[in-house]
């Protein structure tokens, strides 16, 4: 075994690890040899347990057991793959029971690496050291392909076409391999996963044709809405991010029209973009508040949430995308729809901001000028 003082891994500084397992003896041994080598070390002795954990702390490696009571570690995959905000993380599945000892179909799922226990503080220290180089080249990587999206959004498919995607090719294989061995509600539940991410990667391919439609030179110029037509368009819009989210009750609305120049179709996509952003990242029970009120000459759009919030940093990266794409590496999921959001914004004369502070939530300020 190597002497972690004298071997530290490199980027390890600041970057946590979240280690998922049942096994009470392994867990602690794990933790504290990652503790050594100069990470911080969260634990979790269940699939739930370490989800919830994630979504609080946003993990940079996630060391996760298969074999598990309740939801073994290739549900946790999938469940964290399909969350825009942990679906980037690196996710290292391990396993001593033969049955699950298929690299591949890991692979397949998701999963960015594999180990077989029993294995060596070494082996460990090698397979994290080596998650952390790839991040970081995914991240030089996706920084390159950032710039050539801002350059030319059109001829280039978004990341967020793959992930769900992703989702749907995993979660049939894991269909058509595990069939024979799954019950009525097992598979139910994996069908309606799979229906989820087809309707996630559905809404994306709407929205990117949304933007590019708006970009058309020969795209008709918005018509004079009238104040009922206002509040029709914007309560539709609200009412499907709600729906898909489950949270009629954490959402309230308080919504007064005026006229504008908009087309139904781009207010109801303005309203419902930034009222899912609102509730993808806020927690279930926890409030959304939705409000559009005339004050002079500016019909004003404001929907608060009080999720995790953005640090300074994260709302500076996100200006740069405002006349351009998005910052996913961030904050998954802003994406195309905060784009489509500030490509609306812009269309109809308007003004969009941001406000925000990391774990107390986000305010969006919509400015929309009245129409005469």
């Amino acid at each position: 075994m190597s002497n972690p003082s004298t071997n530290p891994i490199p980027g390890a500084g600041l970057k946590t690890v979240l280690v998922i397992d049942d096994d009470r003896r392994l867990r602690p041994v794990l933790a504290a040899a990652l503790d050594a080598h100069g990470f911080r070390t969260l634990t979790a002795s269940n699939a739930a347990e370490g989800i919830e954990l994630a979504r609080k702390n946003l993990p940079d490696i996630i060391l996760c057991d298969i074999d598990m009571p309740g939801m073994n570690g290739r549900r946790a995959l999938q469940a964290m793959r399909a969350d825009p905000e942990l679906a980037d993380r690196q996710f290292v599945l391990m396993t001593g029971n033969m049955a699950y000892a298929d690299p591949r179909a890991s692979m397949d799922l998701g999963a960015d690496d594999f180990l077989f226990k029993p294995f060596s503080i070494d082996d460990l220290r090698s397979c994290v050291a080596a998650r952390l180089k790839r991040a970081a080249l995914s991240r030089h990587l996706e920084t390159r392909v950032v710039e050539q999206l801002r350059s030319n959004l059109h001829s280039t498919l978004p990341h967020e076409f793959f992930t769900p995607l992703a989702g749907v090719f995993g979660l049939t294989e894991m269909l058509l391999e595990e069939l024979d061995d799954l019950g009525k509600d097992e598979i139910r539940e994996i069908l309606t996963d799979i229906h989820k991410s087809s309707k996630r990667l559905h809404r994306t391919l709407r929205n990117y044709l949304f933007i590019i439609t708006l970009d058309a030179p020969s795209s008709a110029a918005p018509r004079t809405m009238e104040p009922a037509q206002v509040e029709e368009a914007l309560l539709a819009g609200c009412t499907s991010a709600i729906e898909r989210h489950l949270r009629a009750k954490d959402v309230t609305l308080g919504i007064a029209g005026a006229r504008l120049r908009s087309g139904p179709s781009e207010l109801a996509a303005l309203a419902e973009e930034l009222v899912d952003n609102a509730l993808a990242f806020s927690h279930q029970d926890t409030p959304v508040s939705v409000t559009l009120l005339a004050d002079g000459k500016w019909l004003r759009l404001t929907i608060r949430d009080e999720g995790r919030g953005m640090s300074p940093k994260q709302l500076q990266q996100l200006h740069v995308f405002q006349q351009h794409d998005r910052n996913r590496h961030e904050q998954q999921g802003l994406g195309l729809g905060l784009v489509l959001a500030r490509r609306i914004t812009e269309r109809m004369r308007g003004e969009l901001k941001l406000e925000s502070e990391a774990g107390k939530g986000t305010t969006v300020h919509v400015a929309l000028p009245i129409a005469g």
